[in-house]
């Protein structure tokens, strides 16, 4: 009995959800979300496709196999999903577990970051851990936890931090534009703030680190480092400080 009781909600095919203009709606089990204006929804959704073009508040968590956005998302509880595309600005107050995401724009996470592959264009807040396979950002980016990926790629484009950084491959280097966008905002040069970095190769730059830890450690310029531990090779860019470096290996 369970197991045709299964099948039947397996197979029952879900109504469409489509909001144009200002309204709202009750959450629930759809299988398209469509929204092209304001609309606040009450309660969870879960569905397999959510779209908006505009301003969508859901009074709980959201659930979508295909997340494509233009405009402002807010969710009161977490963001899980597949494929998950956004321009413009993401509040989640709860955590993201996706598979692949580009997010652009302004981008702010209560919990953590889980996932596959991520990309953020733009200003990212998290206020816990990030532990994905692949990370990349174009922008800035304020981890409060630990960022955990196999591959990690930080093209800066404002001051940035983290509590730590742990991966196989670690890149962090300016932006190519960096130094027009700064003129434009009259700030100085991009830089990361960690406590801790620790990877297999590592590549930094305009980078502020108590420790790091590495198999192949290459420090390029713009860097203050206390100490580098290394197992590998060590390079030190003239241009970077670095109180202690100690072959570990």
């Amino acid at each position: 009995m369970r197991n045709k009781m299964a099948d039947y909600a397996k197979n029952l095919k879900h109504s469409d959800l489509k909001i144009v203009g200002d309204s709202g709606s009750n959450g629930g089990v759809f299988n398209k979300v469509n929204i092209v204006g304001n609309a606040e929804i009450n309660g969870d959704i879960d569905c397999q496709t959510f779209k908006c073009t505009g301003t969508a508040e859901i009074g709980g968590s959201l659930t979508s196999n295909v997340f494509k956005t233009t405009g402002d998302v807010i969710t009161k509880g977490s963001l899980r999903g597949g494929e998950v595309n956004l321009t413009g600005n993401l509040n989640i107050r709860g955590s993201l577990t996706v598979t692949k995401a580009q997010l652009n724009g302004e981008i702010q996470i209560e919990e953590g970051i889980a996932g596959d592959e991520i990309g953020i264009y733009g200003n990212c807040t998290v206020k816990g851990d990030c532990q994905v396979e692949h990370f990349r950002l174009k922008g800035a980016a304020q981890v409060d936890g630990m960022l955990n990926a196999e591959r990690v790629e930080m093209k800066l484009l404002g001051l940035s931090r983290a509590k730590e950084i742990v991966g196989g491959h670690i890149r962090i280097q300016p932006h190519s534009s960096w130094r027009w966008m700064s003129l434009l905002k009259n700030s100085g040069a991009p830089e990361l703030k960690v406590e801790v970095i620790e990877g297999d190769v590592i590549w930094l730059e305009h980078t502020v680190a108590d420790v790091v830890r590495g198999g192949d450690v290459t420090i390029g310029p713009g860097c203050r480092i206390g100490l580098v531990e290394y197992r590998g090779t060590f390079q030190q860019d003239k241009q970077s400080d670095i109180a202690e470096s100690r072959n570990v290996g």
